[in-house]
């Protein structure tokens, strides 16, 4: 394997990671900023705070950068 190509290979990895740590702190601002608005008044109202704070959990966010990185 030449040099370009373990390069390559390392920068995917590397691209992985970030695309992970970036979805996992969306998902937690977007959980937050959830929990601020009236939705979640309206979410606990229909569904009650267990049920609400389940489906809460459930929203994930995903990233995707592409390979042009």
């Amino acid at each position: 394997m030449g040099k370009g190509k373990r390069l390559k290979k390392k920068r995917r990895h590397q691209v992985k990671g970030i695309e992970k740590k970036f979805a996992e702190l969306m998902t937690k601002n977007f959980q937050e900023e959830l929990r601020n608005s009236e939705i979640w008044g309206q979410m606990v109202a229909e569904f009650g705070e267990e049920k609400a704070e389940q489906y809460l959990k459930e929203i994930k966010a995903q990233a995707d950068f592409g390979e042009d990185v």
